[in-house]
């Protein structure tokens, strides 16, 4: 083999990485230009503030076809000037990726919202790698742990799951903030630290990484519904994306021990967690306004809308059979009364809860009944061996904002009922927690609809009779 040849590939090799630091003080100092740079756009070209959390989340939007018009240019302007930061950010990626002996492809995280943060923190603690010995090297506190695959799987379990529940509990009751941080950075961090502990004794199998990489996660959920920190109806609705966000946080850390000739030191995992809450803070700062949703659900009435319409402007008791799902805690209906008549009038509409105070906004007999919402209770009940169970997410956080009762004339004296709410809600990611809101509240306007479908065929049959 030729000499110069195999050290110029040597040199080629050593310039395409970088280490741990220079990564850091690039990253940071990058970051700092372009923020600078997004602020002066903000505030010079569109006479607007700009935050780092900003960048959290900037307004909630979902697709850049929901973003107001007015604010489309200054969104356009600020991703065209991200480009060249964007390159530059890959390149040091994939330089640390290499340096530190890790998966190029782990560089895709680095465009995974919220998560990116946590990535850029642990590429900023972990050395490069060295040359790979015969066997592992072994670090000093290796030794604290169990080397058996049970023992290692319960220590990473309590070690990450206590941390866990510490950190559920800070974003909810001292943040009073349930968003990314708590449901998208939290569980993909525990699912990592586990099992860099977890394998940190002992090659595992990736089965046995992702399993390890879920029990914290239902660890952590033991540890608060047992110290009345939150019910189990709400942890069983936040396990499917932290179970699978955890899984994902085990997939890469079962890929960094693959590709480490020793295990990692315990500051690269603590600054990992420990970047959890610094993106709760920059997240529970931006305190950005939820989206206005909407659920319409319909039924069919074999009655006319002129027959139909004492039904909805208020209904006798409900009885008491309802669906599975309001089984669970969530507050139904069981009845409505109104006091007035036309504009101006207040329906109360009975949950189980509470009551619904409703004014009466538009008033279209026999077509149009709309109200807005002033007063409303619970959303639910806490299933918790503890009675009476107060989460904050039980306050302020679900707000039904407007309802509308629609009545449709069809063929042959048959009525379309549609119902319509108008809700925000204060818990992200809203595509995820949409579809249960959506589902409760479908099965809510179900109960109503049913029960004026029921009362109205009826009366239209005594009517008929007589």
């Amino acid at each position: 083999m030729n000499p110069s040849i195999d050290n110029d590939e040597q040199k080629h090799d050593e310039g395409s990485t970088i280490d741990h630091w220079p990564y850091f003080w690039w990253g940071c100092a990058l970051m700092a230009i372009k923020y600078n740079l997004d602020r002066a756009i903000a505030w010079f070209g569109f006479g607007r503030p700009w935050y780092l959390w900003n960048y959290i989340k900037p307004h909630g939007f979902a697709a850049i076809d929901a973003v107001p018009p007015n604010d489309r240019t200054f969104y356009v302007i600020l991703l065209l000037t991200s480009l060249p930061f964007l390159i530059s950010g890959i390149v040091l990626t994939l330089r640390r990726l290499r340096s530190a002996g890790l998966p190029l492809g782990l560089c895709l995280l680095f465009f995974v919202p919220v998560i990116n943060l946590i990535f850029f923190a642990f590429l900023c603690v972990i050395p490069a790698r060295k040359a790979l010995a015969p066997r592992r090297q072994t670090a000093r506190w290796i030794f604290l742990l169990p080397t058996s695959a049970g023992g290692s799987a319960l220590v990473s379990m309590l070690i990450v799951g206590v941390v866990g529940a510490g950190l559920a509990y800070f974003s909810t009751e001292a943040l009073r903030n349930y968003g990314w941080g708590l449901f998208v950075a939290l569980p993909f961090a525990m699912g990592l630290v586990s099992v860099l502990i977890y394998a940190g004794p002992k090659r595992r199998s990736l089965a046995s990484c992702l399993l390890v990489a879920t029990l914290p996660i239902l660890f952590s959920g033991l540890c608060l519904l047992a110290v009345a920190a939150e019910g189990a109806i709400c942890l069983v609705m936040a396990a499917p994306i932290g179970l699978v966000l955890a899984l994902f946080g085990g997939m890469v850390g079962y890929i960094i021990v693959g590709n480490r000739a020793a295990p990692l030191s315990p500051a690269s995992m603590l600054l990992v967690l420990a970047s959890v809450p610094l993106t709760m803070g920059m997240e529970q700062r931006a305190d950005e306004a939820p989206p206005l949703l909407s659920v319409t659900t319909s039924v069919v009435i074999d009655a006319t809308p002129e027959q139909v319409w004492p039904n909805v402007i208020s209904f006798s008791p409900i009885p008491s059979q309802r669906e599975w799902i309001l089984h669970t805690g969530v507050a139904y209906p069981t009845q409505a009364r109104i006091v007035g008549r036309g504009v101006g009038a207040i329906r109360h509409c009975i949950f189980t809860t509470g009551e619904f105070v409703e004014p009466i906004e538009v008033w279209d007999e026999p077509r149009r009944l709309r109200f807005s919402v002033a007063d409303q209770p619970e959303p639910m009940e806490e299933l918790s061996p503890y009675p009476h169970l107060k989460t904050p997410h039980l306050h302020g956080y679900l707000q039904s904002r407007e309802g509308e009762l629609r009545l449709t004339a069809m063929p042959h004296g048959m009525t379309l009922l549609e119902g319509t709410t108008w809700y925000t809600d204060q818990i992200w990611p809203t595509q995820y927690w949409q579809v249960w809101s959506d589902l409760m509240i479908h099965h809510i306007h179900l109960r109503v609809l049913n029960h004026i479908k029921n009362l109205s065929e009826q009366r239209r049959t005594e009517g008929n009779s007589r």
